[in-house]
């Protein structure tokens, strides 16, 4: 059947391609039901495409569990690549191989992935590592999706959202027009309109009816559709169709005569003769996925179970088969045993490669038939799910998991185990939010493990002890634990650098006030032996404890630097539950720096995501609550879940910050002064000596009182500058800092000039509740609020330009597109567009490339 209504379409990919060939590479996603055309789409445009074009194309199959990097493996036999071999820590490098390959030469390059929500995550992450560096590529990456609200979905959203916008966009691919309907029908003498009701315009179930009808056939269903075009064939070719049905991804001719027996060659020509199967290179597949259900589902089910075991049986022999297709077939062959030999592989290949949640799953299809097992292989499953659940931020499956472990050891007196388990119970209850359960299970770990003759384990059992004191604020606890797990894997003569590398990274931590430089260094070592070995989920630690210790030394290039490597890499390694923990470092960062609106969008990603662990939602919500509580906006929902949380920890890092922002609306008006004045007690009863809990003195100061402020001699040096008197100093401190609204309130102590600069500083900040508790000070100290002129940052500017318009001008400059500017300062295109009319009125410029060497020659930057 011909292309019909997609001429627009078409145009569209063609000039895109047209932009990639110079430089300007894109990704796309045609997105549309299942169904709409979409690989037809994709399939003529690339029969259009130029000669000196090169054309690469994969599909994702519909696995109960997906195959890691399966369409990638199409794309590499296609374009005949030897890759390197995949193995643990070394697949990013696999990543940087194939977009090399694939940007070689400069050669404008179309590339074309259907069926993307059922990509496995590793191959989401190669596409999401593609999407990231393709603007400046001759790459146009074509790919197909449906629209339908699944979980497929959702990870492909998830993943767009990683990719700057300006480097994809959506193309839709809607249902046939009824007019389209009417034509297609009569050209075959049909009821176009019978044929539109049934099918709403679905472009494959319209060419489905179509075809099936024109052999004097209407049937009422697609399934029927579907097996009236079988019956059109052989007994022969009807057993090719069926053992076909099967496979979910293109298949050799090989594993139909495996599954039928010899001479299926012209078995397999009639049914691509009859549009049902088509050709992809060497290899065979159904043309339309809906099609292979169709025949799959109408198999009875003592023949679908024998088929698979065929074809388990081909691929056993086979050699070189994933393992993931493998258990496919084990599964719909009910094989139990080749399950329990096959999917804890499949999770482990899975794992490997960063596909985290395929691998729960694989873990979830072995435990389904584990019953039989003895308590040990059974106790291996349920650690391995319990690890991959808790990777992947479903930590209540990972705690049942875990216990359940614990049982089956304790049942086989294995102590060694109990601990080991006791010790990762503690983790996972102190990731939950349950602080004492963390340190109950913690405790008794080491209990155990030292009556075990199990150093290793006995080592990590300290370094978890070490962990808890660090994240209490507890230095002393933190460093000797620290050191003794230290002491144990370097002394033992243990091989466990993943011990070394978890101690390493819990001391560097802890010190980071007493000796910032070692702390830095420290966790510097700690990084690079994650790195080197392919830990992931302890470089994900050193990167966010490193970016943590940042924040608290005010380093805050090097913060917002080391955070944006720690997304990126957890993004990259499906590492749910650090990316959205260092997400609510950066929130809390931005919003020292007075970007707010960057840290609002920041930390409301996390939030909105109601799976996401406790723990790695309590920076969101903190950062969230402050921003909120400053523009007097609600924060109801917010501080219930945070004293929520609260109640099962008595951290320094969670209290210190909740008892500052109760300060903060105290100050405000919003809260009781004597209960804030108790949460600053509290917090500061858990401050050790290093961390000197300089702003628990800054907020006590706020409110009035001297007791808990920091003395003198120690503690941060703008805290000690103001209450020593010293505003202005203070306030060019914390300006030095990049921190506009700590300098603004430190403003506040000063004269009335000072006062109204600090009220000038919070409104360009967007702090309304707080610029209105400010004017209010103002009109208790002199009666009156002044009429003031234009604001400070826009006097001390040569042109005139406010503080935003600064930052558009700025991003001009660096050659960014309005999309791009919206989308870094998280405003609309037409906000984009007001600013930029203004800064060309305030700067006489006709363009924006003449504002920005007008920007320069004024020396704006």
């Amino acid at each position: 059947m011909r292309l019909i209504e997609r001429a627009a379409n078409l145009d569209h990919l063609q000039s895109l391609l047209r932009e990639a060939a110079d430089g300007q590479g894109r990704l796309v996603l045609l997105e549309g039901e299942a169904g709409a055309g979409k690989s037809s789409l994709a399939a003529a445009f690339s029969r259009t495409v130029p000669a000196e074009t090169r054309v690469l194309s994969g599909a994702c199959e519909n696995f109960g569990t997906a195959e890691p990097l399966g369409p990638w493996r199409d794309i590499a036999r296609q374009a005949r690549w030897t890759l390197t071999t995949i193995s643990a820590g070394n697949w990013i490098s696999l990543f940087s191989e194939v977009l090399d390959l694939l940007t070689a030469d400069r050669q404008p390059t179309l590339l074309v992935i259907e069926d993307i929500h059922w990509a496995d995550d590793a191959t989401l992450n190669l596409i999401r590592y593609i999407g990231r560096r393709i603007r400046n590529t001759c790459l146009l990456a074509v790919l197909t999706a449906r629209n339908d609200d699944t979980p497929g979905q959702t990870r492909l959203r998830r993943l767009l959202a990683d990719i700057p916008p300006a480097h994809w966009l959506r193309i839709e691919v809607p249902p046939l027009s009824e007019a389209a309907v009417l034509e297609l029908a009569q050209q075959k003498g049909l009821d176009g309109e019978a044929i539109f009701s049934a099918t709403g315009g679905n472009a494959y179930f319209v060419s489905e009816l179509v075809d099936a009808a024109s052999r004097d056939r209407l049937p009422a269903t697609i399934r029927d559709a579907v097996l009236a075009r079988a019956d059109t064939l052989s007994e022969a070719g009807r057993e090719v169709l069926c053992a076909a049905s099967t496979s979910p991804e293109a298949f050799a001719p090989d594993l139909i005569e495996a599954i039928c027996g010899e001479n299926t060659r012209t078995g397999l020509e009639a049914c691509t003769a009859c549009g049902l199967l088509v050709p992809a290179g060497d290899l065979f597949m159904f043309r339309h996925e809906i099609a292979r259900q169709a025949i799959e589902q109408s198999l009875p089910p003592l023949r679908r179970r024998a088929l698979n075991e065929r074809a388990l049986a081909y691929f056993r022999q086979c050699g070189d088969a994933s393992v993931a297709r493998m258990v496919h077939h084990a599964n719909e062959a009910q094989d139990i045993d080749a399950i329990l030999e096959l999917a804890p592989k499949a999770a482990a290949e899975a794992g490997r490669l960063g596909a985290h949640r395929q691998a729960v799953r694989h873990y979830e299809l072995a435990l389904a038939h584990a019953a039989d097992l003895d308590d040990a292989r059974r106790a291996c499953l349920y650690e391995g799910y319990a690890f991959e659940c808790h990777l992947t931020g479903q930590m209540e499956r990972a705690i049942t998991a875990q216990t359940n472990a614990l049982t089956l050891y304790r049942s086989l007196g294995d102590m060694r185990h109990v601990g080991d388990n006791m010790r990762w119970l503690s983790r996972l209850s102190y990731l939950a939010g349950d602080r004492k359960g963390a340190d109950a299970f913690g405790r008794g770990a080491v209990e155990v493990l030292e009556q075990a003759d199990a150093p290793a384990e006995l080592a990590m059992g300290y370094s978890n002890l070490s962990q808890l004191g660090m994240l209490a604020g507890d230095a002393e606890t933190a460093t000797l634990y620290g050191e003794r797990a230290i002491a144990l894997v370097t002394t033992e003569d243990i091989a466990r650098p993943e011990v070394l590398c978890h101690a390493l990274n819990n001391v560097g931590t802890a010190i980071c006030w007493r000796e910032p430089e070692r702390a830095r260094q420290t966790l510097e070592e700690a990084l690079a032996i994650a790195l080197d070995h392919g830990f992931q989920e302890h470089a994900a630690r050193a990167f966010t404890n490193r970016g943590w210790v940042e924040i608290q030394l005010h380093a805050t290039a090097a913060a917002e630097d080391i955070l944006a490597r720690g997304i990126a890499y957890c993004i990259e390694h499906d590492l749910d539950t650090w990316r959205d923990y260092m997400r609510g470092e950066l929130s809390e960062l931005l919003t020292f720096l007075g970007r707010w609106d960057e840290a609002a969008a920041a930390a409301q990603s996390v939030v909105d995501n109601q799976n996401a662990p406790a723990l790695s939602r309590y920076p969101s919500l903190v950062a969230l609550a402050i921003l909120k509580t400053r523009r007097g906006e609600p924060t109801g929902e917010l501080l219930h879940e945070m004293e929520k949380f609260l109640a099962n920890t008595f951290e320094f890092q969670r209290l210190s910050a909740h008892a500052a922002l109760m300060a903060e609306r105290a100050w405000l008006g919003l809260g009781d002064r004597n209960e804030a004045l108790a949460g600053l007690r509290q917090a500061s009863s858990l401050c050790s000596e290093d961390a000197a809990g300089s702003m628990i003195g800054f907020w006590t100061h706020i409110l009035g009182e001297t007791g808990l402020a920091a003395d003198s001699t120690g503690g941060d040096a703008a805290v000690i500058a103001m209450l020593g008197g010293r505003w202005q100093e203070a306030a060019d401190i914390w300006t030095d800092r990049r921190a506009p609204y700590f300098a603004a309130l430190s403003l506040l102590d000063g004269d009335s000039d000072a006062l109204y600069r600090a009220l000038t500083a919070l409104e360009t900040l967007g702090a309304t509740a707080v610029a209105a508790h400010v004017k209010e000070m103002i009109r208790k100290r002199s009666g009156r609020l002044a009429t003031r002129g234009p604001r400070a940052s826009t006097q001390a500017n040569a042109a005139g330009l406010t503080t935003r318009e600064m930052d558009v001008l700025r991003l001009i400059d660096q050659g960014r597109s309005n999309a791009e500017i919206g989308a870094r300062l998280f405003v609309s295109s037409k906000t984009v567009d007001h600013h930029i009319s203004s800064i060309l009125a305030k700067l006489n410029a006709r363009s924006r490339g003449q504002a920005a060497a007008e920007g320069r020659r004024l020396g704006l930057f």
